[in-house]
């Protein structure tokens, strides 16, 4: 067994002739040994390889790699025939995925550091579809992180070359990022160094030119407990991102015309209608328990409100806010895209259904529900109101039967 991992010096090479020195079943999973330090375990904050070992024409694929004793050891989907030579065959899109992804966390980590020096680098995972850092010691502004993004950008367009080399831990200065206790544990330490920029203790595997990440994109931030908690991609994945999101947002721009440019302004605009319109539910429930259009049938109540421009889930709340008292019957419509009709029970004899199903579906509708509540809809009506007016006196009978 050589002293290094083969892929520390040449991590594009996915194929390789092998030895299976063991075959274990255990715990639903199969594992198996082999001699080869060729195949990226898991640890040190990345996942493990994937891929496929080949024997006699047949592929046995496993679905990670550990290290077990110092040996690697692959956690199989179904159980090789037997020991003996095998060709395996890495599954490389997860494997550069995983490079990419690891190296644009160190460039990342390593621009928050010279920024903030006081942090600490805490829990982090790379696999092959994304990354997760967690900085301890500040909760940092989304305006700094995203600031970093650029600069890391600028860094992976800069085409850096990016290096490894195997020193003794006692030359490791300062100037070196690693995490506490590496230097006093081991007697050699590798580094993997981008450019000049920054200089890392890692056993991981990485790109070997900044190139290669193509794009580094923040897809989520959060303050933990004193923490900055962030999640990124990069790669193919982080260019599908950015292409759907724009996309989306040109799609719409048809729909509702503005410039790109101006997408924050009308986000921000969107966030205060929101404000607006639930202050504006808050309100509507105050009038509707002050001054409902309510009648009594007999036993029943019968409440039944028009309220255009209302979503479901909207009607479901102020349902629940009513508290109403049995036996009564509530019957709600609403209109948007689709003119939506709404009907509960509340302590009656037959199920919600039997009071409006044949009325909708009469009127060119369609709906369905459970005991105590049914939802219908209508699409091209010309006059929701009055078509309401009408299901109004419909069900009021309906009730009286």
């Amino acid at each position: 067994m050589s002293s290094q991992p083969y892929y520390w010096t040449d991590p594009m090479k996915g194929e390789f002739e092998v030895e299976i020195e063991s075959i274990l079943e255990a715990n639903g999973h199969c594992y198996v040994r082999i001699n080869e330090q060729v195949s990226k375990p898991a640890g040190g904050g990345q996942a493990g390889d994937k891929g496929v070992l080949i024997i006699e024409k047949k592929e046995y694929g496993f679905i990670d790699t550990i290290l077990l004793d110092e040996n690697t050891v692959f956690v199989m989907k179904n159980s090789p025939s037997r020991k003996g030579k095998a060709l395996l065959k890495l599954d490389m899109s997860w494997r550069r995925a995983m490079m990419t992804n690891h190296t644009a966390e160190h460039i990342f980590v390593g621009s928050m550091k010279k920024k903030y020096p006081e942090l600490k680098l805490g829990w982090i995972w790379v696999d092959g579809v994304h990354g997760t850092v967690v900085l301890e010691g500040k909760v940092i502004p989304l305006e700094e992180i995203l600031d970093t993004e650029t600069e890391v950008n600028r860094l992976i367009h800069d085409e850096i070359g990016v290096t490894t080399i195997v020193v003794q831990a006692a030359e490791v200065d300062e100037s070196v990022r690693a995490r506490e206790g590496v230097t006093s544990k081991n007697d050699a330490i590798r580094l993997v160094n981008v450019g000049k920029f920054d200089s890392s203790a890692c056993s991981g595997i990485h790109v070997t030119n900044t190139r290669e990440i193509r794009a580094f994109k923040i897809t989520d931030v959060k303050a933990q407990e004193g923490n900055t908690h962030i999640e990124f991609v990069t790669g193919e994945i982080a260019v599908a991102n950015l292409v759907e999101i724009y996309n989306i947002a040109l799609t719409r721009k048809y729909s509702y015309p503005y410039e790109i440019e101006q997408l924050g302004a009308i986000l921000d605009k969107s966030k205060t209608l929101q404000l607006s319109y639930e202050e504006a539910v808050e309100k509507i429930l105050q009038l509707m328990k002050e001054g409902p259009n309510k009648v009594q049938l007999d036993t029943v109540t019968f409440w039944y409100e028009y309220l255009p421009g209302f979503e479901i889930s909207t009607l479901r709340h102020l349902i629940k806010e009513l508290k109403l008292q049995e036996p009564s019957v509530t019957l709600f419509l609403t209109t948007g895209k689709k003119t939506n009709i709404v009907l509960w029970t509340k302590g009656m004899p037959k199920d919600a259904a039997f009071y409006i199903i044949d009325i909708v579906e009469n009127l060119g509708g369609r709906g369905g529900g459970s005991a105590d509540a049914y939802t219908g809809g209508f699409t091209d009506v010309e006059n929701p109101q009055e078509l309401f007016l009408m299901i109004v006196e419909r069900v009021r009978k309906k009730i009286l039967e």
